[in-house]
């Protein structure tokens, strides 16, 4: 019975430690390609139709999740509209000191199906851009070159918002529940290690004529806790930082 009792356990155990592998390797593909702040660039200039560049920013694409013992990631809406709100204030001060017209979208109401779409698009094309243009899987057929796009399909958004260029923003961050930290500490006692927490985020501005990623930037860990507007305001700072000129 005792032998029975000892192998469920040393099952169980085992599954648990599978998916923590699973989500950690995942986390360490999402979160761990690049190191510090990378920006890569098309131009050195904004060309405006106008005066002035109009720039939209999206609705920042902005998650927190609460990162569980068991390896499970749990939404936490609370934080996650914290992080939004304070992220949109930085990001309006930030972009409205430049020589730029600024739309803001804010939050939406309803489903816009095609903002969803590209929205999703700039999630998949930015997760490509760091693992193939600054990540260590390379391709060949891009010989190095900075040469991404989201389609020229993104004039319908342009159109729509007299709009120059479109600011898209993805963040996520996992933070360690109380039970995760604990058994860190005791897996750490042991010898081993555990993940507590896994930052990491990134920032395309795409010519909405063409579709071209003409500027894109990535952070990881230590950038900053959007939770609160010091934070934010330190986290949008890295991560508009060498912004092309007006």
């Amino acid at each position: 019975m005792l032998h029975q009792i000892s192998e469920r356990s040393c099952q169980v155990l085992f599954i648990a430690l599978a998916r923590l592998s699973c989500l950690l390797c995942v986390l360490v593909f999402l979160g761990g390609c690049v190191s510090g702040s990378t920006t890569a660039s098309q131009v050195n200039t904004l060309v405006p139709s106008g005066d002035k560049p109009r720039i939209l920013l999206m609705t920042p694409d902005v998650k927190y999740y609460l990162w569980t013992a068991g390896g499970v990631t749990e939404l936490q809406a609370e934080w996650t509209e914290a992080a939004r709100n304070n992220f949109l204030n930085s990001a309006t001060n930030n972009l409205s000191a430049r020589d730029t017209d600024l739309v803001v979208m804010g939050k939406r109401v309803g489903v816009d199906e095609v903002l969803r779409r590209y929205e999703k698009l700039h999630e998949a094309v930015g997760q490509t851009i760091r693992v193939n243009h600054f990540g260590l899987a390379k391709l060949p057929s891009k010989n190095g070159a900075f040469d991404w796009s989201l389609g020229p399909g993104v004039q319908e958004i342009g159109e729509r918002y007299a709009a120059d260029y479109a600011l898209f923003v993805f963040y996520r961050d996992y933070q360690s529940s109380g039970g995760r930290v604990a058994m860190s500490i005791l897996i750490a006692a042991a010898g081993g290690g555990m993940a507590t927490s896994a930052e990491f985020g990134f920032a395309s501005l795409v010519d909405l004529k063409t579709g071209n990623v003409v500027w894109f930037n990535v952070i990881s860990a230590g950038a900053g806790e959007l939770k609160d507007a010091a934070g934010a305001n330190k986290t949008v700072d890295q991560l508009l930082k060498d912004w092309p000129a007006s």
